[in-house]
């Protein structure tokens, strides 16, 4: 009878403090996701009919793929390229090549030589036959859906390729729906005066929201406990339980306390002890890892896929148990575009265009190879000082403004762990060096260890293979690149340039079919990075 009645009695109590403390409603799951242009029509295009209609056209030009198999056809082609100022597609380097020739050398006694001395065959018949006839600047202006609301749910946005004020406006939507986890980030401004933004993505949690937990916690268990409460590796990998004073404890004094006698009151029993995982642990100055795509211009699929992976980075927070507690760790730093200058040119004059568009000593051949320009081991193999040359490495290190405004924001924020640099195509995960051979970088065996695991991931998830190795090792020798500067200079450890889809069927043509796949893999892959390194990093207390 007594027995009975002590469950009656537990029942009531449960019952009563249900109803008296109901479960919040998640107002975040029910935001609406849209796009919304915030300064459409602000573009950089120049509106003169003379030239936004001209486009460069590539009639009867073939993208040639060279089987080079020893030194000796390596430099013949090398010194083809240098001669005739021809547009390598993929490195120099024994294996496969790609060149693109146009039709008024196709004839020339240079390449009759290469195409005689080196196995070769032809992987894009006539290339004009993937490129639009007319500037996809203009075919946005004109299209109805360049006005519409973009909905990044349903990924839409993602099923096709967008020109620089779009991606703009994107990051500006970004900020303005998340005010409290994305913060716009601006680097520095181009030679033509576009302003290289980004966005910031983080999950600290202000004091004053911590001030309403506490509040809200004083009372039994907390209804937000959840949400923090990690389950799985994370979890069990945090063998301490050092909680921070945003956690209840029902063993700690305080609040702790106040609920302890108020259960021993009522049922005459000790208070049970509940088992509390650790959350995730805000920092106030958090490591940071910087992702940014559009080196080169014509690599349209990078801004694509870090576009994509700062929406799942967003979105996820809070859904998604081992996206908040990367977000909550980590300052996620990603720039869509860093040579804007040369991203627009693709989209309103040349969708081949490589280079940024500063002037150089040659009035005809402008632009700079942001890439070939970082100030270590510039100026070596793997770049040219011909400023005809698609791998112009410039007048001298940093001559790039592109270039030097990403190496000066990595030393100003003195918290830049881990750096990745999107390009395409090849479908290689990439390592220092590049510049100098010889060397080998002292975290070799973490830079390899968290490459292959990303690119395990990623072909979890589609498939696709990615090469894993240091630049040297899986192309070929290139001088002044990003990453070889912010490992050996700016001190981040985990540096990595990586190329994506595809691995040359259609090149930097890539079809708009290919960009969400592109992207779900490629964010599998930085997900497992990130990971890696917290997992990893001890010192830093992750």
């Amino acid at each position: 009878m007594r027995r009975t009645l002590t469950s009656a009695t537990v029942a009531l109590s449960c019952a009563v403090l249900c109803i008296a403390y109901p479960q919040p409603i998640d107002t975040f799951q029910q935001q609406q996701h849209t796009f919304t242009p915030a300064h459409h029509g602000q573009h950089f295009i120049n509106n003169n009919e003379d030239t936004i209609h001209t486009y460069a056209r590539f009639d009867g030009e073939q993208v040639l793929r060279f089987d080079v198999s020893n030194l000796a056809q390596l430099k013949l082609l090398q010194a083809t390229v240098e001669k005739e100022n021809l547009d390598l597609w993929s490195n120099l380097r024994i294996g496969t090549v790609d060149l693109r020739v146009p039709v008024s050398k196709m004839e020339t006694s240079s390449i009759k030589i290469i195409t005689d001395s080196i196995p070769s065959t032809i992987m894009i018949p006539d290339l004009q036959d993937l490129i639009p006839a007319q500037s996809p600047a203009l075919t946005s202006q004109q299209s109805p859906t360049a006005n519409e609301n973009w909905n990044f749910t349903d990924n839409s946005f993602w099923q096709q390729y967008h020109d620089f004020a779009t991606l703009n406006n994107f990051t500006e939507t970004m900020v303005q729906q998340y005010p409290d986890l994305v913060k716009r980030v601006s680097i520095g401004k181009t030679f033509e005066g576009r302003e290289v933004f980004g966005m910031s993505i983080h999950g600290f949690k202000k004091k004053k929201d911590k001030k309403k937990k506490k509040k809200r916690k004083s009372w039994f268990f907390s209804d937000e406990e959840d949400e923090d409460d990690y389950e799985g590796d994370d979890a069990d990998e945090q063998g301490d339980i050092d909680i921070d004073d945003a956690t209840v404890s029902t063993t700690s004094e305080g609040d702790g306390d106040i609920v302890s006698s108020w259960w021993s009151w009522l049922f005459n029993t000790p208070a049970p002890r509940r088992s509390i995982r650790k959350p995730s642990r805000p920092k106030k100055h958090p490591k940071a890892i910087v992702i940014h795509a559009g080196q080169h211009a014509r690599e349209w699929i990078g801004p694509a896929v870090v576009t994509y992976i700062a929406k799942e980075l967003i979105l996820g927070y809070r859904h998604n148990k081992k996206i908040t507690r990367l977000v909550d760790q980590f300052e996620f730093v990603i720039v869509p575009v860093l040579n804007a200058d040369g991203y627009a040119y693709t989209w309103e004059h040349n969708r081949m265009w490589r280079k940024n568009r500063q002037p150089t000593s040659i009035p005809l051949c402008p632009g700079i190879d942001p890439n070939r320009n970082w100030g270590y081991m510039y100026g070596g193999d793997g770049s040219s000082a011909n400023p005809c040359n698609e791998g112009y490495h410039g007048p001298k290190a940093f001559a790039a403004l592109e270039a030097k405004m990403m190496a000066d924001f990595i030393v100003k924020r003195k918290n830049v762990v881990s750096y990745i640099d999107f390009h395409s195509y090849s479908q290689l995960w990439m390592s220092p060096f590049g510049g100098d051979c010889s060397k080998i970088p002292k975290d070799d065996e973490d830079l390899m260890e968290g490459g292959m695991g990303a690119a395990k991931a990623l072909h979890d998830v589609h498939g696709k293979k990615f090469v894993v190795g240091s630049i040297c090792n899986v192309i070929y020798q290139a001088s002044g690149g990003s990453i070889d500067w912010t490992y050996a200079v700016g001190k981040v450890k985990y540096s990595y340039g990586v190329e994506l889809r595809d691995t040359g069927r259609y090149g930097f043509m890539l079809p708009d079919t290919e960009i969400l796949p592109s992207s779900e893999e490629t964010m599998a892959g930085v997900v497992y990075l990130a990971n890696f390194i917290r997992k990893r990093e001890k010192q830093w207390r992750y």
